[in-house]
């Protein structure tokens, strides 16, 4: 059974099967059409930083957020897209074209290469924003883009974004075992690592991010059967 949260309610939805979990792909659309390929009877958790560095984010954007709106996957907050909501749709709409044009210029550019440019960014980074979870619970495994989450008093009080932000050298929260008994591991990107680190027994964590977007190095977990699987062209 896999629970997210949106600040106000929990959603589940029972899976005949666990979940592949995809790390950061960085506008590098590549990966996710190999995702789609080798793993198409599965359900996803995408980890967040769909966007920057690579030259296509707005495919992958609009792949992540159709198959978030066919109920194929379930999205996270990176702290790439957080910095687009932030910082940019926040903003009164008469201010944000200016913040794009001189914050997100690449960005734009991919967009208005392929489409109509900033107004079709601007609505697919909504549709995100609607869409996207701090974090997510999968039976025995939480998946959160960079860190466990720290929780308040209830399971959607999040006290702070180190989940977005926060690097394996600072630690990890516990798991947050008093809202989820069965809970055993937790998976994240965010931290670009020469390898990945799968540590069930002592941390109990797994890491997935291989800086994809410049080493053309990818993987993905299988949480079936608990293991990397990686990109092979």
């Amino acid at each position: 059974m896999t629970c997210w949260w949106d600040g106000h309610k929990t959603l589940e939805s029972v899976r005949v099967r666990q979940s592949i979990v995809v790390p950061d792909v960085h506008g590098c659309p590549q990966f996710l059409v190999w995702v789609d390929k080798h793993f198409s009877d599965r359900s996803l958790i995408l980890l967040g930083d769909l966007i920057h560095r690579g030259p296509d984010s707005r495919t992958c954007l609009q792949m992540a957020l159709a198959w978030a709106e066919a109920g194929r996957a379930t999205l996270l907050w990176g702290n790439h897209e957080y910095w687009v909501w932030d910082e940019g749709l926040r903003l009164e709409e008469t201010q944000r074209e200016d913040w794009f044009r001189s914050e997100e210029a690449e960005l734009v550019s991919q967009y208005e290469d392929a489409s109509e440019g900033l107004p079709e960014l601007i609505r697919d980074m909504e549709r995100f924003a609607l869409l996207a979870r701090p974090y997510c619970v999968e039976g025995e495994m939480l998946c959160a883009h960079a860190a466990r989450p720290s929780l308040g008093l209830t399971a959607d009080n999040i006290l702070d974004n180190g989940y977005i932000w926060d690097s394996p050298e600072l630690g990890l929260h516990p798991l947050p075992t008093n809202f989820f008994p069965a809970l055993t591991y937790s998976v994240h990107g965010h931290s670009i690592l020469k390898e990945p680190v799968v540590d069930l027994n002592n941390d109990h964590v797994v890491y997935l991010d291989l800086g994809s977007s410049k080493t053309v190095r990818f993987c993905v977990w299988d949480a079936e059967n608990k293991r990397i699987i990686f990109y092979d062209d």
